[in-house]
């Protein structure tokens, strides 16, 4: 089941709680908000991870999302709605990406 199975139209945007940094040529999402659920915890994500992140860094719909990763990429567009569909779930769990009302 996806993240849009119920309502596809859905936006999502990044918690402002939370950065993305090129850190010496590496990315890093970086918790800065007194509400961060990993506090301690910085994230490297991977360059895909990375592009997914800059795609909510405004409201937007996971559809769009696998457009924009499917121009970007060279792979299946089935394995990329997978992919940002995974990226979205373990973000909603821990409020690094919010619904937008």
């Amino acid at each position: 089941m996806s993240v849009t199975d119920n309502s596809p139209a859905l936006k999502f945007r990044v918690n402002p709680d939370y950065v993305l940094r090129d850190v010496c040529g590496e990315y890093a999402i970086i918790p800065v908000g007194e509400e961060c659920l990993i506090a301690n915890a910085v994230m490297t994500p991977n360059e895909s991870a990375a592009f997914i992140w800059k795609a909510f860094m405004e409201p937007n719909t996971v559809e769009n999302v696998v457009a924009q990763c499917v121009e970007a990429y060279d792979a299946p567009a089935e394995t990329l709605a997978q992919t940002v569909d995974s990226f979205v779930r373990d973000c909603l769990r821990y409020r690094m990406l919010l619904p937008e009302a």
